[in-house]
């Protein structure tokens, strides 16, 4: 058998199966010490790039670039060698609710401010069905205004958002609290002397 060229010009596919015939060679090439060296070489091999990979998808997780993990997953090259380390291949359902939870907490603080919040109910088909509680719920003011602030958050995060429908009022529709109003319903007056 003729051996193949340089690993710079193999194809993709053929480097792994010429990795693959070297490390089986070396791993019963009959020598107790080369084969346990090999192993090692392949274990050390292993953990540096499965760290290193991960620091990678993190650092990409952390500037928001999900869309870009996504697109790299579907590579063959860099799809296959993220999946054999467990990396970037979130179901199309988990990457989903993540990028929902990221964009919810951006819009929660001005949620909370006004002592609401918000629960995610189900996603299908690009449709998030959200729950207000707390003062947001029955708030006029919440329909649009949260709404449409959860709206934007979405469309900026996640590629397959549609809309949102937010569930029907468990309390009797009310204006949103006048200023001077926190969220524990009490106001705040003048100070007294």
């Amino acid at each position: 058998m003729s051996e193949p060229g340089a690993p710079d010009e193999l194809a993709y596919g053929e480097i792994l199966e010429r990795a693959s015939e070297l490390a089986t060679r070396l791993l019963e090439c009959g020598d107790q010490r080369v084969a346990a060296d090999a192993e090692e070489l392949l274990d050390w091999l292993d953990a540096y790039h499965r760290e290193g990979l991960g620091r990678f998808v993190e650092m990409v997780r952390q500037w928001r670039g999900e869309l870009f993990l996504e697109q790299a997953a579907l590579d063959p090259v860099v799809g296959e060698l993220l999946a054999t380390y467990g990396l970037g291949t979130d179901t199309d359902a988990a990457a989903a609710e993540r990028v929902i939870q990221l964009a919810l907490d951006e819009v929660r603080p001005y949620i909370h401010s006004h002592g609401g919040e918000v629960e995610v109910l189900s996603v299908s088909d690009g449709v998030v069905r959200l729950r207000m509680h707390g003062t947001c719920n029955g708030c006029t003011a919440a329909d649009d205004t949260v709404t449409r602030r959860i709206e934007v958050s979405l469309r900026e995060h996640w590629i397959d958002f549609r809309r949102v429908e937010m569930e029907e009022h468990t309390e009797a529709p009310h204006p949103p609290p006048s200023p001077g109003e926190v969220s524990t319903g009490l106001t705040i007056g003048p100070r007294r002397s």
